[in-house]
């Protein structure tokens, strides 16, 4: 039986948000093939995980996937890195990251906690990892203002692929096709500023070219939770063809 699954431990992004709590930011938990781990424990991680049915262990994790070092994504990080390892007595788990966030002026990590890791992984771009049984590659460096990746892990059943924080490059249709989940940050309703991430048209264009199975929105900012993540689901299945297009919710589970 296949118990593999994405849980969203939060589905808030920006720093507005985030500061309000209006969803939560504590990023994406899987289980695949039989590992356990995160992507972009924002503020919040560590308490969803316990106030998950059933709690999702922090001990019981394998790894730790971050795609960058903004606060939204990686606030948690030190606290299940204690969690995993209680507290250095158990050497284990493994962190992916960019080299910014592990070493050098802006580091995220805590140097007295890279003992008490198995391994740290340093990321980059159009590059595999592996994790037992778990394999997957990273994107080229997307357009955030820092080192900045998504991730496409390689499952039996097709490809499962993140697209973190990024402005809207046509290169992006192409890194990720192939994608039988997409599971994509959409942060604006409208960019009109300049920003670097992705809005509606950006989204619709990106989902028109891969077409996904099931594609998942999430990462929401202050814009689109004013006009309705469910609405704007909905507006993405007309405008690409993809008729399973999810607005991700905080706690929501999605098998694989």
């Amino acid at each position: 039986m296949n118990n593999d699954f994405i849980y969203f431990l939060g589905t808030g992004g920006s720093r507005h948000v985030m500061a309000e709590q209006l969803r939560s930011t504590g990023g994406i938990y899987f289980q695949v093939q039989g590992v356990k781990g995160i992507i972009d424990p924002g503020p919040g991680a560590l308490t969803a995980m316990l106030k998950a049915l059933p709690p999702l262990r922090p001990e019981e994790l394998d790894g730790i996937i971050l795609s960058h070092g903004h606060i939204d994504h990686c606030n948690d990080v030190n606290l299940l890195i204690d969690a995993m390892t209680r507290g250095g007595l158990e050497k284990r788990g493994i962190l992916w990251a960019p080299e910014g966030i592990i070493g050098g002026p802006d580091q995220v990590l805590f140097n007295y906690l890279k003992p008490y890791l198995q391994k740290i992984e340093v990321l980059q771009g159009k590059s595999n990892y592996r994790l037992g049984n778990l394999t997957f590659s990273t994107s080229g460096v997307h357009r955030h203002g820092m080192e900045t990746y998504g991730f496409s892990f390689d499952l039996p059943a097709g490809k499962l692929s993140f697209l973190t924080d990024t402005a809207f490059y046509p290169e992006l249709t192409r890194e990720y096709q192939g994608a039988r989940w997409l599971v994509i940050n959409l942060v604006l309703e409208k960019n009109c500023g300049g920003a670097q991430h992705l809005d509606i048209d950006g989204v619709a264009r990106i989902i028109r070219a891969i077409q996904p199975r099931t594609a998942v929105i999430t990462h929401f900012g202050k814009s689109i939770l004013h006009r309705g993540p469910e609405q704007v689901a909905a507006r993405l299945q007309r405008e690409t063809g993809v008729e399973n297009i999810i607005a991700a919710v905080d706690g929501q589970k999605i098998p694989l």
